[in-house]
């Protein structure tokens, strides 16, 4: 998969233009990345497990684990979020919008690659 994801509008919610699309060989992806100009700066491991509901149809619920944690990602509209969070028993001051290379470091790892 290559997403393509755009600059955040940070507020509550971490708003942002995605592009994704699946790729035939991701070899073939770095080398056209390294062609344009591009070289890696940081790489990340994470176990995703996506969560579905026959009853939901407006947001996604997933769950992340990741050398630094586990992280419970809502994507859909924010009234839908905010909705969805309360329910699961989060409050507004548990949101985090901060990027996986921000988490890594903030936990003190420094810039190397967040690997398990």
């Amino acid at each position: 998969m290559f997403t393509f994801k755009g600059p955040p509008e940070l507020g509550k919610h971490k708003i942002r233009k995605e592009i994704e699309f699946e790729l035939p060989s991701a070899e073939a992806c770095a080398e056209v990345l390294e062609a344009l100009g591009y070289r890696p700066a940081f790489r990340y491991e994470k176990y995703r497990t996506e969560y579905t509901s026959q009853s939901v149809t407006s947001g996604r619920a997933m769950l992340d684990e990741t050398p630094v944690g586990a992280f419970l990602e809502l994507e859909g509209p924010p009234r839908w979020i905010d909705r969805m969070a309360r329910r699961l028993g989060f409050r507004e001051a548990d949101y985090i919008t901060a990027t996986y290379a921000e988490l890594h470091r903030s936990a003190g790892r420094g810039r190397r690659d967040m690997l398990f």
